[in-house]
């Protein structure tokens, strides 16, 4: 399907020109774009956040000779989790048959299980991120270390990248061009609303934004989990229960089209795309799916309850902290 989907549209580049092959990308792949690009949405400004508040410390506290080391640290991540990407794609690229099957599918179950770590971590720990970044930036700064600062920089802006980059081979082996449209979105609007938090001129609740973006986030990891056990049992493996509960895949109607619940219909179409949706699951998938919604559920519901009253929005106080 993927490389398909290539052919495709290097055929349209050279018999056609780029107007047409922009005109494809935009009608086709639209839906697809939309996870990816929350993806990335979250990924950034979690990493420029990162940046912006250790920038906006050590302007605070008069040691912007130290700046420097911040952005080196961050550019040699980047740098690195290209890297990653690298490896990983040359992984995928030896791989074949039943094997390529297993790895695909244990990749799009590690992403899921660190989508929904990397979603409960913000969950327990957003309000506090900004006083242990400084914190850790102050003992940093302290001990004269700017080979410390840059490292603490490093070692954040990496672990995003490489999340950021796992997450992308998942989607990929779902979806190839729409996924790499929408991280390239996401990225460039998390740029900006890094640096415009940094400079103080974008007052925003992120704590609303990351509340929102996690229920989308959750649905997303939950069409993985059960993508993720499609593959491994197309490898042959985990084969528990009938391979299919039932089937809203009909025939196309005699015009073409499909049903409105039909994976390639209006609304299948859209819920494949954007949550893994798969009109004929297996057992297995609809186990795996329906268990994991219940426990994300169950811990919410959960922490609720224990939770103080009163306590401030997961990373509210991020965006009134970051601005100088």
């Amino acid at each position: 399907m993927k490389q398909l989907q290539w052919e495709v549209v290097t055929h349209l580049l050279v018999y056609y020109g780029p107007n047409t092959i922009l005109l494809t990308i935009v009608n086709t792949d639209a839906s697809m774009i939309i996870a990816p690009m929350i993806i990335s949405l979250r990924e950034g400004i979690e990493a420029a956040l990162v940046i912006a508040v250790m920038l906006s410390y050590l302007r605070k506290s008069g040691r912007q000779d130290l700046k420097r080391f911040v952005v080196w640290g961050a550019i040699v991540a980047v740098i690195a989790s290209m890297g990653v990407a690298l490896v990983m794609g040359l992984v995928w690229g030896i791989v074949e048959g039943p094997f390529l099957a297993t790895f695909e599918g244990v990749v799009v179950l590690l992403a899921a299980l660190l989508l929904t770590t990397m979603i409960l971590w913000m969950w327990n720990a957003g309000a506090s991120i900004t006083s242990e970044i400084e914190d850790s930036v102050e003992k940093k700064s302290l001990s004269q270390s700017g080979a410390g600062i840059a490292l603490l920089s490093f070692s954040l802006v990496m672990r995003e990248g490489v999340e950021l980059v796992l997450f992308t081979a998942a989607l990929v082996i779902q979806e190839g061009l729409g996924t790499y449209i929408g991280i390239t979105l996401g990225l460039l609007i998390a740029i900006g609303l890094g640096a415009a938090i940094y400079q103080g001129s974008l007052r925003i609740s992120l704590g609303s934004l990351f509340r929102w973006t996690s229920v989308f986030l959750i649905l997303v990891a939950a069409g993985m989990v059960a993508y993720g056990i499609h593959e491994l049992q197309e490898a042959g493996l985990l084969l528990i229960g009938p391979i299919e509960v039932w089937n809203i895949n009909p025939p196309p109607f005699p015009d073409g089209t499909f049903p409105l619940l039909h994976e390639n219909g209006l609304i299948g179409g859209l819920a494949k795309a954007i949550f893994g949706y798969n009109g004929n699951p297996s057992f297995l998938e609809v186990s795996g799916y329906g268990l994991y919604m219940l426990g994300v559920v169950m811990y919410y519901l959960r922490r609720k309850r224990t939770e103080p009253q009163g306590n401030s929005p997961e990373a509210e106080e991020i965006v009134e902290s970051v601005p100088a």
